[in-house]
Order: C-alpha cells, then sequence, then structure tokens
C-alpha cells in the first residue's frame, strides 16, 4: 500500500511517500535538485521488513520551497527531526543516498536518542564540490556561465535559463553516476525535474560541507555501501572511522547501486537490518 502527504513542519510543507510495514526507515534522495522518485521501485524488496519513508527536501520535488538561506544539511536536518515528532515515531532508520546522507550523518550525532541505525549509500565524509565530479565539457561549461549564476541575464539576444544550464550539466555527467545500461532512464529523469535553481544555490553548502571531524560521535550501527566504480569511494573509506560500521563494496556499479544491481544492494541492506544472513 502507498500513501502520499503532506506535512507541515518548520513552515513548510515537507512532502513524503509512504510504503510498505515495520519500523520506520527514511529513505533521503541526492541533490541538489533531485528528489524521491529516482530510487523507482528499487527498494520494494524491503518493504516486508520496514515502513519506508521517502521524503522530498524542502526547495526540492513537492515539497514547499523556502529562503534560499534555508537550503542548508543543517536545516535539512531539522526537517527530518520534525518530521519524525508530527509522526510520533520514538525512533527511526535512515538511508541516506548522497547529499542525502549528509543529513544522515548529522542527524545521526544531533538526535542520537531517536535513530538506531544509519544506512549511507555512496557517501563520502566531505564532498569538496563540483569539481572534478563532472566531464570536461560540463565543467567548462559551468566556468563560462558562472557569473550569469545569480539570476538570468541577458547575453546579447540569449538569455541564459538556470534550469536548462543545470539540466545540460547533469545530462553530459551521466557517465560519472550510472552505466551506460541505465543512460536513458537516467536522462529521463533528469529532464523531469523542475526547479533545478536550487542546484546553484548549494554549491556552496556541499563545498563548505564536511563530517570527517564529527565521524567518532556516531555510536548507531552504520553500514556503508558504495559502488566500485563510484567516484567518491576513496574519500568515502574515511566513514570506516565510525565505531559500529560495516563497509560494503558492491561490485562494477557506480552512483546509484540500487538500481545498477538492486538485489545485492537489497540482500545487504536486509542482512544489516535483521541482522539474519540470507
Amino acid at each position: 500500500m502507498k500513501i502520499i502527504s503532506h506535512i507541515k513542519v518548520n513552515g513548510i510543507d515537507l512532502f513524503y511517500e509512504k510504503r510498505g510495514a515495520g519500523k520506520p526507515l527514511y529513505i533521503l534522495h541526492d541533490g541538489p535538485g533531485f528528489d524521491h522518485r529516482y530510487f523507482n521501485n528499487s527498494l520494494a524488496e524491503l518493504e516486508d521488513i520496514r515502513e519506508l519513508y521517502y521524503i522530498d527536501f524542502r526547495g526540492h520535488g513537492k515539497s514547499s520551497k523556502a529562503g534560499k538561506k534555508s537550503y542548508n544539511i543543517y536545516t535539512f536536518t531539522s526537517d527530518i527531526e520534525a518530521l519524525r515528532r508530527e509522526l510520533g515515531h520514538s525512533s527511526i532508520d535512515i538511508l541516506g543516498h548522497s547529499m542525502g546522507g549528509f543529513v544522515g550523518i548529522l542527524f545521526a550525532i544531533m538526535h542520537t536518542g531517536h535513530l538506531d541505525s544509519l544506512i549511507l549509500v555512496s557517501v563520502p565524509p566531505e564532498h569538496g564540490g563540483i569539481k572534478g565530479n563532472y566531464s570536461l565539457k560540463a565543467r567548462q561549461l559551468l566556468l563560462k556561465s558562472r557569473h550569469f549564476f545569480k539570476k538570468k541575464r541577458k547575453i546579447g539576444k540569449k538569455d541564459i535559463d538556470r534550469d536548462v544550464l543545470v539540466r545540460d550539466i547533469l545530462l553530459m555527467s551521466w557517465k560519472n553516476y550510472v552505466p551506460e545500461r541505465l543512460h536513458s532512464q537516467y536522462s529521463d529523469y533528469i529532464r523531469s525535474l523542475q526547479n533545478l535553481e536550487i542546484f546553484f544555490d548549494m554549491q556552496k553548502e556541499l563545498t563548505d560541507f564536511t563530517a570527517v571531524d564529527k565521524l567518532e560521535y556516531i555510536k548507531q550501527p552504520t553500514l556503508v555501501i558504495f559502488g566500485e566504480d563510484d567516484n567518491f569511494i576513496k574519500r568515502g573509506r574515511k566513514l570506516k572511522d565510525i565505531k559500529n560500521c560495516r563497509f560494503s563494496v558492491i561490485p562494477s556499479v557506480k552512483h546509484l547501486p540500487f538500481l545498477e544491481d538492486k538485489e545485492y544492494f537489497n540482500m545487504v541492506v536486509r542482512e544489516f537490518l535483521t541482522g539474519k544472513m540470507l
């Protein structure tokens, strides 16, 4: 059964989609600019052991827009805690993918008593900014357009549309994130996104974010999952500093292991959540 809802938290309407039954597992998406939809049905095999809550962060997907200064990892974390209280969950599990994992890390530190376990998927403990994570062509486009980012401006008779620019950058960088067989699916998803200006609004936030010096404060059992071919895996190995950490590498996949090898991914997560080998 699928339930779709909005709930008022911290002055905004936060969207979530609920599936499955059992203890709540909050699913936190990547970004900036993405939403929960790219998970598709990849986590359906977990619905018999957990009640899955797919959440759109503020300014993303079907959640409310807000002031640009509120688009940061700390506010997102506060929204998730407010959502937990509104839904009446005494404690939760979190599965955070990439940027969503940043929120998961902060939640584990700031709201320790309300988090039972943490699953970090393709999450480096520090982002390092956009440089180096996109194709050369996309980076050149970004650099050439940098001084137009604050607002839409005219160059001669041409307009720079920030949504179009972000979409082009993401479409040109697909090889860094998914294999060729998922190119069409990835591209269709990127083309469906709206309000992509938040991509630029949050670049400094992501560049500056680091949790390296905070990992020792995470006490919950933590599962870290990376694809073997993910560009972030080298930096992600720092997560082994978490005391109660299990580090799992899925062979021959990139940044979206739940789409590239759904069976392997769900097997690892089920074993972690249930403590039972399959």
